[in-house]
Parts: structure tokens; sequence; C-alpha cells
């Protein structure tokens, strides 16, 4: 008799053990799809950060090629609007440079059909010249996870929130290579 009372009271022991053990299996996955969403909003932020310093380095590549006008390039919002026709042959070198990188920025570098896919989240360009021969240029974009809001004012206030507003900038200096004046 004492042998079936032992046998009775251990009963179910398994199918708990079994069921705490899919629990924590059950809480892994979610930990682990978690992860999985957070590294994709990375990857996001990092392609779009790294499409914007290419697109960055690119208008300064083109303020170097034309530095005896570089106060041309100064403007604000490029890429807002769509620039039209980059080919006239009145353009100058300046505004030709311009409305290419604001076609780039818009993402006309890559389409699928007749769609723009390779920009990054509305952006805009600004370029600005804080200093002599000296000019700052900006990228903004809207990231797609809240984070601090950037200094550079850029794109200020054409986001949902300053805290979703992305921004790289490269400074371009240009050398002053006229001989000093004479005494």
């Amino acid at each position: 008799m004492s042998n079936m009372k032992k046998h009775s009271t251990q009963q179910g022991v398994a199918l708990i053990e079994a069921l705490i053990a899919m629990l924590i299996v059950a809480f892994g996955v979610l930990g682990f799809v978690g992860l999985q969403a957070k590294t994709t909003v990375a990857n996001l932020e990092g392609y779009q950060r790294s499409q914007a310093l290419i697109l960055v380095n690119d208008m300064a590549e083109r303020i170097n090629l034309n530095r005896a006008n570089a106060l041309s390039y100064v403007s604000n919002n490029i890429g807002v609007t769509d620039p039209g026709n980059c080919s006239g042959s009145t353009l100058t070198t300046a505004q030709k440079d311009l409305c290419e990188w604001s076609k780039l920025i818009r993402g006309a570098s890559e389409t699928q059909g007749s769609t723009q896919v390779g920009a990054v989240l509305n952006a805009r360009g600004c370029i600005t010249n804080p200093a002599t021969n000296q000019y700052l240029l900006a990228l903004a974009w809207q990231g797609v996870q809240a984070s601090g809001a950037p200094v550079n004012t850029c794109g200020k206030d054409a986001f949902s929130s300053e805290d979703m507003r992305r921004v790289v900038t490269v400074v371009v200096q240009i050398a002053n290579l006229s001989p000093p004046a004479a005494p």
C-alpha cells in the first residue's frame, strides 16, 4: 500500500517540468525576436547614415573642383523639390552641381520602375559659409527611431520631431593661394 501512495503523489511532475521548459523557451524566443527588431532598425539607420555621408562627400568634391566659385553653392533645403532639367546649357557649373546633387538627394540614382527608391528618408541638403573660405555641407534626414536632436540646424523643424532628425556634416576649407599684398 505504501508503494501505491508514493507512486500516486508523483504523477504530473514531468508535465509541470515540460510546461516550465516551454515557458523558458518562449521567453527566449521573444527576447530573440526583440533583438532582431532592434538590429533591423540599427541596420537601416546605419545604411541611411552611410548614404548621407556619400552624398555629402560627393558635394564636397564638386565644390573643391569649382573652388573659384565656391560661394555660388551656398543654399538651403536642397533636394526638397525636384530641380528639373540639369543639362541646360545656360546653367553655371555650380547650378548644375546643385541640380545634380538635389536629384541624388531625392534618390534619382536608384529607381524601381519609375519610382525613385535610392533616397535617404525625407533628406535635404544645406551649404553654409560660416567663415571666409570655409563651407559647411550638411545633409539632414528623418531617422527611424528617436534619439537626441543634432546641433546643426539643417532641416530644423522640418520633421515630425527634432529627436527624429539626423544630420551629417563635412567642412570644406578653400585655401587662399593669393600672394600677400606688398607692404
